[in-house]
């Protein structure tokens, strides 16, 4: 299983919003494959997969702040 994690898009980012998940629980997702996008205090960003699997859980919902390192999603087989 693979932790998402809310990226780190800058050096002052400490957190950021989701607003859309391009992909649900059980959808098929490839490495590098736009999974969310999210919203800084400084840019909205399409954040993709870190790994190629199948979405087992999505933990942040949308409209949801998390702290950068925070487990947003996990990715298994």
């Amino acid at each position: 299983m693979f932790d998402v994690v809310m990226p780190k898009m800058g050096e002052s980012i400490i957190e950021g919003t989701v607003l859309e998940w391009k992909k649900s629980v059980g959808d098929s997702v490839t490495k590098d494959e736009t999974l969310l996008e999210i919203s800084t205090d400084k840019v909205d960003s399409e954040i993709p997969s870190p790994a190629s699997g199948t979405i087992l859980e999505i933990i942040a919902q949308v409209n949801d702040t998390i702290p950068v390192g925070d487990v947003i999603a996990r990715i298994g087989d």
